[in-house]
């Protein structure tokens, strides 16, 4: 659904560029977002980063696993000859090893997922910077990256943002994003 806003956006705005602007030929250039994170050392350094500090906590979760594991074989091999009350308060035991297992699994998901952004955030910021000054320098206006459909990269002068709210009716803010 992203992509497919993302390229309407892009056909819009191609769309709404004056005239004169049309007149000029558009240069387009393309990367393959897959080799430059396969390839870029910095993303290599964020793996390592990563798997080093999150391996003794996929350690902790594989052990609470298999812990819990065997208490649910235990459970299965014994439940036969408990009392019901026996076996009640057992699947009750079972049932909050359970849950202390996904939140302590669903902690280190979050741990994770917010050390990844606090290493990736740079080296995404550092790519966009790139894709920027190779795009001025090959004089592109647009750089796309293929799988995803998506322009990575455009020059600012074909922003027609201002335009469109006008005609919405709308005024434009002073503050223009990129």
């Amino acid at each position: 659904m992203k992509r497919i806003l993302s390229f309407v956006f892009a056909v819009a705005a191609l769309a709404a560029v004056p005239a004169q602007a049309q007149a000029q030929q558009f240069k387009m250039g393309y990367v393959n977002s897959q080799r430059i994170l396969a390839e870029t050392p910095a993303f290599a350094e964020v793996r390592a980063t990563l798997e080093r500090e999150f391996t003794p906590l996929r350690a902790e979760i594989d052990s609470l696993e298999a812990r819990l594991g065997r208490a649910d074989q235990e459970f299965q091999a014994q439940s036969a000859t408990m009392t019901e009350a026996a076996r009640q308060q057992r699947q009750q035991a079972l049932q909050q090893q359970l849950a202390q297992y996904q939140q302590r699994g669903q902690a280190i998901q979050q741990q994770l997922q917010a050390r990844e952004q606090a290493l990736v955030g740079p080296v995404m910021q550092r790519i966009r910077g790139i894709l920027e000054e190779v795009r001025r320098a090959g004089n592109y206006s647009f750089i796309m990256d293929p799988p995803d459909g998506v322009i990575v990269a455009v020059d600012p002068a074909l922003d027609v943002t201002n335009d469109v709210i006008r005609r919405l009716g709308g005024t434009p803010s002073t503050t223009a994003t990129p």
